[in-house]
């Protein structure tokens, strides 16, 4: 009588079970991790340009949406009050660059506006936030 070899018959598999729980906790690790950079809630259509960014942590952000209105900060303010709050801000961060989000269809003049009002205020760095295409 003639015996079969089991070991010769058994294939030998790779447990990838251990490998995909490894995949997994390292996808949720990096998701819980990850930080979110959150905008201002105000509106406004960038157009798009090619160009280097500019780091946003200690810069003056000034918004002017398709209406018109003038917001720094995430603040509204009317013309008269903008040089105000820009010399506040001046005083407490004199090398700060003043970020202009002027909307697609804001008008020329507010966007002039803005930066002869920063420049009154003796600001001298400006730019120009646009999309990326």
């Amino acid at each position: 009588m003639k015996f079969k070899d089991r070991a010769k018959n058994s294939s030998l598999g790779i447990n990838i079970t251990p490998l995909i729980d490894i995949v997994f906790i390292l996808l949720i690790f990096f998701a819980v991790t990850t930080s979110f950079i959150a905008s201002n809630a105000i509106k406004v259509d960038l157009p798009q340009a090619k160009g280097e960014a500019v780091e946003q942590n200690t810069n003056i952000r000034v918004a002017i949406n398709s209406e018109g209105v003038i917001y720094v900060d995430g603040q509204p303010f009317d013309d008269p009050d903008l040089k105000t709050r820009l010399q506040i801000m001046k005083e407490s961060n004199p090398e700060a660059i003043v970020i202009i989000e002027a909307d697609e269809l804001s008008t020329h003049g507010k966007l002039v506006f803005v930066i002869d009002t920063a420049r009154s205020v003796d600001f001298m760095r400006f730019a120009i936030a646009t999309e990326e295409r």
